[in-house]
């Protein structure tokens, strides 16, 4: 089966949000969530469409079925005690003073249960990476100390972790990456 990646159109938004939902781990016990990963944040119809007119939402189409997405978004315009807004003020903190050039959010993604293992999430952070790499120099992604999956896999594609944070009683790592580099250590 193929598996093609392009940028989303408002008919892929139910099945995104699908996703979204199956992937939070609502049911799981917090040992099973950490293992298997999880989705965190609320999102609607409406935010899509946001996202989808900002750097854009990458989706992964498998023969007309939704086998992953990935949300990127501008990095500015959330209040400060969102935890995107405090990854960004903890990464720009952490390079005291030095030009980190522009940046967009990258996350939340998801893959699939049954599109796991095939390659997906390496084609959406490829596909965004050579989309973005003209307009962002930087990637900026948190993820929850509790989401032990999710730690692992941002570490095994070599993202940086830059800082560490906390929001409302939670504790966070902020990762980043330069989509120029992704994008050519890919190529």
């Amino acid at each position: 089966m193929t598996i093609t990646v392009r940028r989303s159109r408002p008919d892929d938004h139910e099945a995104i949000l699908a996703l979204m939902d199956r992937a939070r781990g609502i049911g799981l016990s917090d040992e099973e969530r950490a293992r298997r990963g999880f989705v965190q944040g609320t999102m609607t119809p409406e935010l899509l469409d946001r996202f989808q007119d900002g750097p854009g939402i990458f989706v992964a189409d498998a023969a007309g079925e939704l086998a992953g997405f990935a949300i990127t978004s501008e990095a500015g315009g959330l209040p400060p005690e969102h935890p995107a807004s405090a990854a960004v003020t903890a990464v720009v903190e952490a390079a005291r003073g030095r030009d980190l050039g522009r940046m967009f959010l990258y996350g939340p993604v998801a893959v699939d249960d049954r599109f796991q293992g095939r390659g997906v999430l390496t084609r959406l952070i490829t596909a965004l990476s050579r989309a973005l790499r003209d307009d962002f120099d930087l990637a900026v992604a948190f993820v929850e100390t509790a989401n032990e999956r999710s730690l692992a896999v941002h570490r095994h594609y070599g993202m940086t972790e830059a800082a560490r944070f906390e929001r409302g009683g939670r504790t966070y790592v902020a990762f980043t990456f330069s989509p120029a580099a992704f994008a050519e250590r890919t190529s």
